[in-house]
């Protein structure tokens, strides 16, 4: 199997630069000389504007980002677009927050910025000085961000533009500098995911003096590259990034941080040699045949929402009946044409690996949609749910014990990876995902009354949410979570119906351990989801992350699930009981 083959020489090779930390040692900063070199050379705004592209072409942050996707309106073509970005610190909230706990990491972060400085050469009051000058900055384009709840509407980030749009609303920058060193097709539209961010960020730089940008810049090429570089650079990130903003008390084995900077680099190299190891077998066909349980279960749950007119239900059965799934692995593997890997230059060849993908990417804008393309790897232990393709991909990471087995009793594989299915099949519904047509195409496909049904039920679960307290006086905000929320209720009703459907069929499956098959369901989701993480990672997460701590996936969902409540005979006034529960789906 020639393809094999080459992943696994190209992928070890790979693997065994980023393990050589003599060589990464004895190389210092001249793997990223070169862009730190171009970045004191910058003397006027074209010239930035061209080095933003050339930095961000190779993987590096800096002021925005960017990517290339399907137009919500037109999810057939793809389309270039632009959104916030910059940020050393994970969310806005990390540079406006005023308690005491933001504070601290606000002065740690400083102090992190100028033991980097000092690494790199400088005296302690230029580090210092370069410090002062990355915070300032950076806490001036966090006060532009949008909120994440804002990022979460699909209307409300979707802003077509022209060119010459773009550069009204950006008055003094220069972006025929920024797009003519990027090799893409001519296009006339892109999309602008948060204007108002662009607009302040112009006046911004506007007013900043380019010795600024300069040293911010170069900031953020040291910390996209921090863990590739020396020893000393990479222990001085995780000090900060790894112990005082996550809590991390032990940095993860090299080794596994090199096949995942690979699988990162060379994902279906990587994969392609994963698949042939760990998804062998019937474990496709049986994912697969789970998988349309899962959806008939939820498909049928149409049928008795008493908020759902015939209208809208039958367009939502539709847009249910059209969804994609894929499992395991890609159908075409991406061939990284032309791209080489060399032993002895690790950073070398990540950063060529990332231009490979820009390229491959840029090269897409304004052509039609790859549908066969997948947005995780094979070695992946997620799935994800993509709205404007209207498909489901779960990749063969996470079809693995504890979440999937080909032989484990049906019970638990529905409870855990059952529930899993029924998550991402929910999502095409949650309050960001019904917004999309069952072509993909963002448009109002609901009719006005069931919108407000719809709403009033999706209260409920934000309500719920909003009042689970992660520590004292940290709750989880429902809102930002709403969208994982609802598909962890619908997905754990759907799975469980599927499964029940299933035992009819085949007959009810032995007690394990005193366990009754339903209680074995209810089990295994609440076992996939076990995890252990610091105080200090529950806070971040809290800010940033979308989805509700692991304990209140569980909890939560359950609290309004009556098969679970049968299952192990609680009774109402019980902590797992609601007394009014939230149905959505």
């Amino acid at each position: 199997r020639p393809a094999l083959r080459l992943g696994c020489r190209i992928g070890g090779t790979a693997v065994a630069a980023c393990m050589d930390t003599a060589a990464i040692d004895a190389l210092g900063i001249a793997p990223v000389q070169p862009m730190l070199d171009a970045i004191r050379d910058v003397a006027d705004m074209p010239g930035l504007m061209k080095l933003v592209s050339d930095l961000h072409f190779a993987g590096v942050g800096g002021l925005w980002s960017e990517g290339v996707l399907p137009d919500a309106k037109r999810p057939d073509v793809n389309v270039f677009a632009l959104y916030q970005g910059g940020l050393g610190l994970p969310d806005r909230a990390y540079y406006t927050d005023t308690s005491e706990r933001m504070v601290d990491i606000r002065a740690g972060y400083l102090a992190h910025l100028e033991r980097i400085h000092m690494l790199l050469g400088d005296d302690e009051k230029a580090a210092r000085a370069k410090a002062d000058t990355i915070m300032t900055f950076e806490t001036r384009l966090a006060e532009l961000h949008w909120e994440r709840v804002m990022l979460r509407d699909p209307v409300a980030t979707y802003n077509p533009m022209s060119l010459e749009a773009l550069a009204e609303l950006t008055p003094g920058l220069p972006w025929s500098a920024f797009f003519e060193p990027i090799e893409m097709p001519s296009f006339e539209m892109l999309v602008v995911g948060t204007p108002s961010y662009f607009e302040g960020l112009a006046s911004l730089i506007a007013e900043t003096d380019m010795a600024v940008l300069k040293v911010y810049l170069a900031w953020h090429v040291i910390d996209t590259f921090g863990g590739h570089l020396t020893s000393e650079i990479d222990a001085a990130q995780f000090d900060f990034f790894g112990k005082t903003l996550s809590g991390q008390q032990e940095q993860q084995a090299r080794w596994k941080r090199c096949v995942a900077r690979t699988d990162d680099a060379l994902g279906d190299l990587l994969g392609q040699a994963y698949v042939d190891v760990a998804f062998a077998g019937s474990s496709k066909s049986e994912a697969v045949e789970m998988i349309g349980r899962v959806e008939r279960a939820l498909e049928d749950r149409m049928e008795d929402l008493d908020w759902m007119d015939d209208t809208t239900r039958e367009r939502a059965k539709d847009k249910a009946r059209a969804v994609t799934n894929k499992v395991g692995y890609p159908d075409k593997w991406e061939a990284y044409d032309g791209l080489e890997v060399h032993i002895g230059t690790h950073l070398g060849n990540y950063v060529a690996a990332m231009e490979h993908l820009s390229a491959r990417l840029l090269s897409e804008v304004g052509q039609p949609v790859d549908t066969t393309r997948w947005y995780m790897t094979p070695p992946t232990v997620n799935a994800y749910y993509n709205p404007m393709g209207n498909e489901i991909v779960f990749p063969a990471g996470i079809l693995q014990p504890p979440f999937f087995d080909a032989y484990y009793p049906k019970a638990f594989n529905y409870g855990a990876i059952g529930m899993v299915m029924g998550h991402e099949f929910t999502h095409g519904f949650d309050d960001s995902g019904r917004q999309f047509a069952a072509d993909g195409q963002l448009t109002d496909w609901w009719e006005p009354s069931v919108v407000e049904a719809f709403e009033e039920r999706a209260a409920c679960v934000r309500d719920q949410y909003d009042a689970m307290e992660i520590e004292p006086g940290l709750n989880v905000n429902g809102q930002l979570t709403l969208g994982e929320n609802i598909a962890d209720l619908g997905g754990i009703q759907a799975a469980y119906e599927a499964y029940m459907a299933w035992s009819d069929e085949h007959g009810e499956e032995a007690e394990i351990a005193g366990l009754t098959p339903q209680q074995q369901f209810f089990v295994a989701y609440a076992q996939g989801w076990c995890s252990l993480r610091s105080d200090e990672v529950a806070r971040q997460l809290a800010a940033t992350d979308s989805h509700s701590p692991p304990d209140f996936r569980v909890n939560g969902p359950l609290q309004n699930t009556p098969s679970f409540a049968d299952a192990f005979a609680c009774e109402a006034g019980d902590p797992m009981v609601r007394e009014n529960i939230c149905v959505v789906w």
